[in-house]
């Protein structure tokens, strides 16, 4: 079985070769939408949702222009789940919920080849060209399916508040009023719609347009249909259609872009999001299970909705009181889906008569006993194998999260702020200006912006400060170089201009740029991607400091100016505490030359740093000598843990002595190799020179050991002389060396000093 993240690249892969070459997506923006689906599919985080949203909305720009336009329509819906879903008794995510019923969409088109041929037939096209469609028409129905939710949230609302007040009898429920005019389409819409589908009617309703493309996709009578689309808000007790609302919301968001032509394929969406709740299930008599072949867009929402049942936060009380499932393994093929559950429990606390006890949870049952796979079964209508399990692991908790409000509309006010951060006279333009420079960047620095306005929280946690919006009896932040934030004080704004540098490092290494000086402008740089500044901040010239820098100044003025109402508050104590690990071991070991044995003792590694980073923030040193010190900063960059480089020498003269020694033994470093290490340099938030002209690595690694609280050592077990006959020091900085001092400044073996086994 695998992940949704490893059955998604599968897409992505196949969209490689389409962008440029002859495809309308470039390449560049496909490369961010896939980080970014990547992104949120490995975190589950609504700040990472957004910025598939956002990307989603800036390339395909569904109402004539990016993310603007589709703002209102995401961020209403989750204000509304938010505020309003715990008053009610069943309710879970849907902000979220709609990038996982995407993903696995995407899954399915690149994994079923079934599933594919029939889309790729029912739209008449092939290859790459069917694959971009597909991606276009799949985003617009699986990310918006749910827009209509507040709709359903008003109507729950009462329902539950008249329940609670009165148990028996008649009770009042929401109609919803002036919905033919809210519903109309001016004839000029009409006419044009008209002609675009080629229609033998015209349409002076949105509800007459829905009801045409169900009889065209289902045959189910257009009369009909009306009728019930119009009950179904004003008369309805028990129930209210979010996936109606969210048609007709989509539907209206679409008519006002004046050059949109609604043709056949957009229909579709409007239908499929009209289907997928209750409408076909429930509502519709002798309504017939849809199938692949007559609407695949209805077929797979309809599938996907269903399936997508794990990591869905609940809002209603009944929901939390039986968790679904925290993850899922999938494993999907040509006609098969198969999908195991992962439950914490498959039993929860039960207090109803008074008394603590267990009782099975309703959702792992479901599975169990194939009422979940029974239920989808009867909305469509396939070939399809459909298997469903659960079973129980653990889940790890979260811990010491960031406090900082990481809503939408702060990311992108944040991310814009940001960009202007960077212009010299920012603080003397008007906003206009400064939105207008935002939204002439490519979707790559747009996502860059927006991707370090969600580092924001990380970064102000490390000096006792977070944001927010809400008016909040801490003390307000005006200036980052206060002398009582953090343990850094008048430091601070170095601070976190070394953070940001590093956190760019990162970003450009994820999106394939890679250190390079072989340019001259620009747009040779951005072609080429490769860039001077990917080394450590120690080695950038005071002019790229200053733009860090003046960022970091700038944050809170700018805030102020875009009137956004985010302030940055104090902490009145510190979070989550450093712990720094010194990493040592030998530059050359018989586990090192073997990729298999080499991933082996770096899981080691990696188990020891993963351990400690649930308590602490971890920082890792070694001073990035061959072997040993390297692998030991290859894991703490693979779990995006700091890292600071103590180096013997200057930053270049010690990437040359590393490439010698490597020549010396017979073992000459590629130029891949080189390149590894520059990036792994860069990636250190602190490049420290501690050189010594005799032993070269004992003042660097007696420096390293003073300053950790743990040791990891990757040893062979010998303990070296180290005094000759006549009281001479000998091998001195080397890695036994090390473990001596760590010794007499009274770490323990086993307990604050690690060993790793090695051969040698």
């Amino acid at each position: 079985m695998n992940t949704l993240l490893q059955l998604c690249g599968g897409y992505f892969d196949m969209m490689e070769n389409r962008c440029g070459n002859g495809g309308e997506i470039p390449k560049n923006e496909m490369t961010c939408f896939r980080k970014a689906t990547e992104a949120f599919l490995k975190s589950g985080k609504k700040a990472d949702a957004f910025v598939v949203y956002f990307c989603f909305s800036e390339i395909f720009k569904l109402f004539g222009s990016g993310y603007e336009n589709t703002q209102k329509l995401l961020e209403t819906l989750s204000d509304h789940e938010y505020h309003s879903g715990e008053l009610l008794s069943k309710h879970r995510d849907h902000y979220s919920h709609s990038v996982y019923v995407f993903a696995l969409g995407l899954a399915m088109y690149a994994h079923d080849g079934k599933l594919r041929s029939a889309f790729d037939n029912f739209y008449k096209v092939t290859g790459g060209e069917a694959a971009e469609k597909f991606l276009r028409l799949w985003g617009t129905v699986s990310l918006f399916h749910d827009v209509g939710y507040p709709f359903q949230l008003a109507h729950e609302q009462l329902k539950v508040y008249a329940g609670e007040l009165w148990e028996g009898g008649e009770k009042p429920y929401v109609s919803f009023g002036n919905m033919d005019g809210f519903l109309k389409l001016d004839d000029a819409t009409g006419k044009r719609i008209r002609e675009s589908l080629k229609a033998d009617r015209t349409f002076s309703s949105v509800n007459e347009l829905l009801s045409y493309g169900l009889q065209k996709r289902e045959g189910y009578d257009f009369d009909y249909v009306c009728g019930k689309l119009k009950t179904r808000v004003e008369r309805q007790p028990k129930f209210m259609d979010h996936g109606y609302f969210s048609a007709v919301i989509l539907a209206k968001s679409l008519f006002e872009n004046d050059g949109l032509v609604l043709d056949a394929e957009r229909l579709d969406v409007l239908t499929a999001i009209l289907l997928h709740n209750s409408l076909n299930k429930y509502e519709i008599e002798n309504a017939h299970p849809i199938e692949l072949n007559e609407h695949p867009l209805a077929y797979l929402l309809i599938l996907c909705d269903e399936l997508q049942n794990w990591d869905r936060l609940a809002y209603g009380k009944a929901s939390k009181c039986d968790p679904i499932a925290w993850d899922v393994e999938l494993t999907v093929s040509d006609d098969y889906i198969s999908a195991r559950y992962i439950f914490e429990s498959y039993s929860v606390d039960d207090y109803s008569d008074g008394f603590l006890k267990k009782r099975p949870n309703k959702s792992f049952n479901d599975i169990q006993d194939g009422d979940f796979v029974k239920a989808i079964k009867s909305f469509i209508k396939s070939d399809l194998r459909l298997d469903a399990s659960a079973a129980e692991r653990t889940k790890k908790k979260k811990s010491y999260l960031y406090a900082s409000e990481d809503n939408f509309i702060n990311l992108c006010d944040f991310a814009k702020a940001i960009h202007a951060s960077y212009i010299k006279h920012c603080l003397d333009y008007n906003i206009d200006h400064l939105n207008c420079s935002f939204a002439e960047l490519p979707l790559e620095y747009k996502v860059s912006n927006i991707e370090q306005a969600k580092s924001y929280s990380y970064k102000l946690e490390l000096i006792n400060c977070f944001y927010s919006s809400k008016n909040l009896d801490y003390p307000v932040v005006d200036d980052f170089n206060d002398c009582r934030l953090g343990n850094r004080g008048a430091r601070n704004v170095e601070f976190l201009a070394r953070e940001e540098h590093l956190r760019w490092v990162r970003e450009k290494l994820n999106l394939g740029w890679r250190y390079g000086t072989d340019y001259k402008t620009a747009e040779e740089r951005n072609c080429k991607k490769i860039h001077k500044s990917i080394v450590p901040y120690e080695a950038l010239s005071e002019s790229e400091k200053s733009k860090d820098v003046l960022m970091i100044r700038n944050i809170i003025p700018l805030l102020k100016k875009f009137n956004s109402g985010i302030k940055i508050y104090n902490y009145r104590s510190g979070r989550k505490e450093d712990l720094v690990i010194a990493g040592t071991g030998h530059r050359y070991f018989t586990e090192d030359t073997d990729p298999a044995t080499r991933n082996l003792i770096k899981e080691k590694i990696k188990a020891i740093l993963k351990k400690y980073a649930e308590e602490y923030r971890v920082i890792v040193r070694t001073c990035y000598a061959n072997g040993a010190d390297i692998l030991i900063a290859e894991c703490a960059d693979e779990l995006n843990l700091t890292t600071k480089a103590v180096l013997p020498m200057e930053y270049e003269q010690h990437i040359r002595d590393v490439i010698g020694d490597r020549q010396t033994h017979g073992n000459p470093m590629t130029e891949n190799e080189v390149l590894h290490l520059r990036h792994l340099l860069a990636l250190a938030v602190v490049c420290k020179v501690v050189p010594d002209p005799v032993y070269t690595y004992y003042e660097s690694g007696k420096y390293l050991i003073e300053k950790c609280d743990r040791l990891i050592a990757v040893w062979d077990g010998k303990e070296l002389p180290l005094h000759d006959r006549d009281n001479n020091p000998i091998n001195r900085g080397g890695t036994y060396h090390c473990i001596d001092i760590a010794r007499k400044r009274g770490l323990k073996d086993n307990e604050t000093i690690h060993f790793i086994d090695c051969f040698r």
